[in-house]
């Protein structure tokens, strides 16, 4: 049991490391690791649920999970598009990308200001 209780505080702290280093500088890459570390985090606490129980945390980590889904659907679809575009019909899909930049952004800044306020330490 000991070593559960470890491994969950150990993962807590890599969460937490990871929004803060999102909050600091919402990159692309931070958000992957805050959603990458979140999902890890939110399995073994699932997983572990019977054993120790932590219903408030799971909850803060899938609140979490969700502020940062639509900053990383928009990242994908843009990069999809990017990479799809056949270079004869880079003109027609211009427009598309600079809107999904833009609800990129959009989405990282409201994934930001709801981390800001989220902390996964006791």
């Amino acid at each position: 049991m000991s070593w559960l209780a470890q491994t969950i505080r150990r993962e807590r702290r890599a969460l937490e490391r990871a929004r803060r280093r999102f909050v600091g500088e919402p990159t692309e890459k931070h958000l992957h690791d805050v959603r990458t570390t979140g999902r890890r985090f939110r399995s073994l606490l699932e997983d572990a649920a019977d054993l120790l129980p932590h219903p408030r945390l799971l909850r803060r980590v899938r609140r979490a999970a969700a502020a940062t889904d639509a900053a990383r659907d928009a990242t994908i679809i843009r990069q999809l598009l990017e990479t799809s575009t056949d270079p004869s019909e880079v003109d027609v899909a211009r427009p598309l990308i600079e809107e999904l930049v833009e609800q990129e952004r959009s989405a990282t800044r409201i994934a930001r200001r709801r981390l800001r306020r989220t902390s996964f330490l006791p």
